[in-house]
């Protein structure tokens, strides 16, 4: 069912307008607002609801009678928000950048939160310990805040926060992170000097991801 919903059209790059937004911690969302979508679960059931993708561990949230709620990822085939196509890996919510049913791109996008683990600790304990002290403190729209008017009036109030993209190939539903290390490591060594080839002759750079898709084309042939 995975397949058979996630790519009944090809996924195309585009430049969508609704993601140009700042992620703050009081809005720490892919979407402006919550968007109408689909969640298809393994189960075969499926939810129509308003969604959105929450950055702190890339879940998915919903609305229901305006009360953000979260999906539990381990029950998620795919979702759909809009024209955005999700795949769940590892419990967390992978945007389908381009492909179709016999493999795909995908990107991960976080809230990174390691600023706070850059400054030493007060009184010798680590900056690590701060940082998570700080964190759980914190105030984290669709955590501490669940209630979605409210989220709304706040939401322009947080702190700024950047993120980190990581990029992994599906083929065949096996999963490589898109690195060179990544995919080497799950080629038989009679592949892999086949595949250091390859990322030479088309000139790989290895965080574009227009760049990174033309390793499908290596892996459903390999």
């Amino acid at each position: 069912m995975k397949q058979k919903v996630l790519f009944c059209i090809i996924v195309l790059f585009s430049a969508i307008t609704s993601k140009a937004q700042n992620v703050t911690t009081m809005w720490p969302y892919i979407y402006p607002d919550f968007q109408e979508g689909t969640v298809y679960f393994k189960d075969q059931q499926s939810l129509k609801a308003p969604l959105n993708v929450h950055l702190v561990k890339s879940t998915l949230h919903y609305l229901e009678n305006e009360k953000i709620k979260e999906a539990t990822s381990g029950d998620i085939e795919s979702v759909s928000i809009g024209r955005d196509q999700y795949y769940v890996y590892n419990n967390q919510l992978m945007h389908v950048l381009n492909g179709d049913n016999t493999g795909f791109l995908a990107e991960l996008v976080e809230a990174d939160f390691s600023a706070l683990k850059e400054n030493s600790g007060a009184y010798g304990s680590s900056s690590s310990v701060q940082a998570t002290r700080k964190l759980s403190s914190m105030e984290i729209g669709g955590v501490s805040i669940v209630n979605h008017m409210e989220l709304r009036e706040k939401k322009d109030a947080g702190s700024l926060l950047p993120l980190t993209r990581k990029y992994f190939i599906v083929v065949a539903g096996k999963e490589y992170p898109a690195t060179r290390k990544g995919i080497e490591s799950q080629l038989a060594k009679d592949q892999q000097e086949a595949f250091n080839r390859f990322v030479k002759q088309n000139k790989i750079k290895w965080k574009q991801p227009e760049s990174l898709v033309l390793l499908l084309d290596f892996l459903k042939n390999k």
